[in-house]
């Protein structure tokens, strides 16, 4: 078994120089395509990629011979010049495949843009559509404190302790206020739908009962809550104060 080495560098698009223990050949072409010219002579490669069919054909350079007469025969004289013919002939036939293919336009790269743009469209209309809920929630919390500053004594001395939303949009609420003689106590009040009942009222334990027993599940939005005692209560839901 021979000692066999290969090595091709590609040098610019359609061209190759190809190293091997017999010399330097060059390659011209593209893939199922292409003529190599080397020392051994010039070889035709046709095929059809991926079929594993395929046809070449080498031309060996015509070797000098000793007799004038044979060597400058009309026959041997016209080898060459035919050889060199179908090679040029093969080479214009690659150089037209090669600038058909550079020309035609990509459908890898825009083509796909839609379908990405489309999860990040669907993601930002998400973050929207979150982002809205959350301001009504805020919105409607607000106007149950401005109930509950209404609805007490020392309004003024009203503190936030927690606020929470409810997966089913009830609102709860537990806020610290202080008496005349200073003196700390809690109050919680529930606003489920329009209506805002605080405790004390008829059917707050009912409705706290149903709608907050379990807080934890509910979202924390006291941070996001911001109104100053003194702040217009326009457009607040009813507040229940029977019996309070």
């Amino acid at each position: 078994m021979g000692f066999r080495f290969r090595r091709s560098v590609k040098i610019l698009p359609g061209i190759r120089l190809n190293f091997g223990t017999r010399g330097i050949s060059t390659s011209i072409g593209v893939r199922g395509a292409h003529v190599t010219f080397g020392k051994t002579g010039v070889r035709t490669t046709v095929g059809l990629p991926g079929s594993g069919l395929s046809y070449s054909h080498l031309e060996r350079p015509h070797s000098h011979v000793a007799n004038p007469s044979a060597a400058y025969s009309p026959a041997e004289s016209g080898a060459p010049q035919g050889s060199a013919l179908r090679g040029f002939m093969w080479i214009g036939l690659i150089v037209v495949a090669l600038a058909f293919a550079f020309s035609k336009p990509s459908t890898h790269g825009p083509a796909h843009e839609p379908a990405a743009a489309e999860p990040m469209s669907n993601a930002r209309a998400a973050a929207q559509a979150a982002e809205a809920t959350k301001l009504a929630e805020v919105k409607r919390a607000s106007l149950g404190v401005d109930q509950l500053r209404h609805s007490v004594a020392n309004s003024n001395t009203l503190r936030l302790s927690r606020v929470t939303v409810m997966p089913k949009g009830t609102i709860c609420y537990q806020v610290h206020l202080k008496n005349s003689r200073g003196v700390e106590y809690v109050r919680t009040a529930v606003l489920d739908g329009a209506l805002l009942k605080a405790s004390g009222s008829v059917g707050f334990d009912s409705s706290w009962n149903s709608g907050c027993a379990h807080q934890n599940e509910g979202r924390d939005i006291t941070a996001d809550l911001d109104v100053p005692a003194g702040r217009p209560a326009a457009g607040r839901p009813p507040l229940d104060t029977k019996n309070r």
